[in-house]
C-alpha cells in the first residue's frame, strides 16, 4: 500500500468490501503519504510497514527514507534502491546501515500517524542475508510488533503468479483444503489502469507474465471480494483475523514481546 496510487484504491476497497485482514505500508514509495493519510482515517485497520530494501520495477525507482549518503551499502552510485536483492547482496550492505533504514522507516510511518500493527519484509528472505534474521527479530522486540511469518502461521499458497482467469479457482481450491490451525494469505491487490500496466518487474523470472502487473493485481482483488470466497469461509467457519488482535492476544505488560502472529484462522 503506498507504491502506487492504483494500491490505496485497491487496499480501501479489499478493506471494505473484501476479506483482507492486513496492509503493508511502503514507507519509501512515492504515495505513501496518501497511505498513511488513508490509514490514519480508518484507525480500526491493521496496518504494517512493508520494510523495504528493494526497489522492482522498470523506470520506476525508489530511494531510502534515509539520506543516502548515510547508507552509501543500500543504494547505487546514484542514490537508488536496487533492483533485487542479489543486486543489493553483491554490494555486501552493511547490516548497521540496514538498521538506520528500516528504523527510519518505521518511525516516519509512526510520525505521519500510523497505528502500526506488525513488521514484514519486502521481496526478501528475512533470513537471506547474514545478520539480517536477528535484525528484524530485534526490532520487533523493541517495538513490540508481531513480525508477519514468525508467529507460527502456516503458509497459504499465493495467487499473484497464477495465470489470468484461474485465480479466483486457485483461491477457492486452496482455502476449501484448509486444516486447523493459523494461517497466513499473502495478496497483492491492485487496479487495471496505465499505471499499474506501467509496472513491469526488473527479473521477468520473478514474474513471468507478459507486460504490467496491473490486470494480474486487479484479478486478486476481485478475489478478495468475491461472494465465492466469502462463501467458503463461511462454510468452512474460517475465522478471520489480524495482528492487531494477535498482538493484544500475545503481548501484554508483563511479558517480553513474543513472536507468534497470523493472517487467516481456521476454527
Amino acid at each position: 500500500m503506498g507504491m502506487t496510487q492504483g494500491s490505496i484504491a485497491a487496499f480501501e476497497k479489499a478493506f471494505t468490501d473484501g476479506i483482507l485482514t492486513c496492509g503493508s505500508i511502503h514507507v519509501c514509495a512515492p504515495w505513501f503519504e496518501a497511505a498513511a493519510d488513508l490509514a490514519k482515517r480508518n484507525p480500526k485497520w491493521c496496518m504494517g510497514i512493508h520494510l523495504t530494501l528493494i526497489g522492482e520495477w522498470r523506470g520506476y525507482r525508489w530511494r531510502p527514507v534515509m539520506p543516502w549518503s548515510q547508507v552509501s551499502s543500500l543504494v547505487d552510485e546514484d542514490g537508488f534502491l536496487f533492483r533485487f536483492p542479489e543486486e543489493l547482496w553483491a554490494k555486501k550492505p552493511k547490516i548497521e546501515e540496514m538498521e538506520m533504514e528500516f528504523r527510519a522507516q518505521v518511525r516516519l510511518a509512526l510520525k505521519k500517524g500510523v497505528q502500526v500493527h506488525y513488521l514484514d519484509a519486502h521481496y526478501m528472505g528475512y533470513s537471506s542475508y547474514p545478520g539480517m534474521e536477528e535484525l528484524i527479530q530485534k526490532l520487533g522486540k523493541e517495538f513490540r510488533f508481531p513480525v508477519s511469518g514468525w508467529m507460527g502461521e502456516k503458509r497459504l499458497r499465493s495467487i499473484y503468479t497464477v495465470p489470468l482467469g484461474q485465480k479466483k479457482e486457485a483461491a477457492l481450491n486452496a482455502l476449501d483444503g484448509l486444516t486447523g490451525g493459523l494461517w497466513l494469505w499473502v495478496a497483492h491487490p491492485g487496479i487495471d489502469s496505465p499505471e499499474q500496466q506501467a509496472l513491469v518487474h526488473t527479473r521477468t523470472e520473478d514474474f513471468p507474465a507478459t507486460g504490467g502487473v496491473g490486470t494480474h493485481r486487479a484479478e486478486e482483488l476481485a478475489v478478495l471480494t468475491s461472494p465465492e470466497l466469502k462463501s467458503v469461509i463461511l462454510r468452512k467457519r474460517i475465522k478471520l483475523t489480524n495482528y492487531k488482535e494477535l498482538q493484544s492476544e500475545y503481548f501484554t505488560p508483563s511479558q517480553p514481546s513474543s513472536l507468534r502472529g497470523g493472517g487467516l484462522r481456521k476454527s
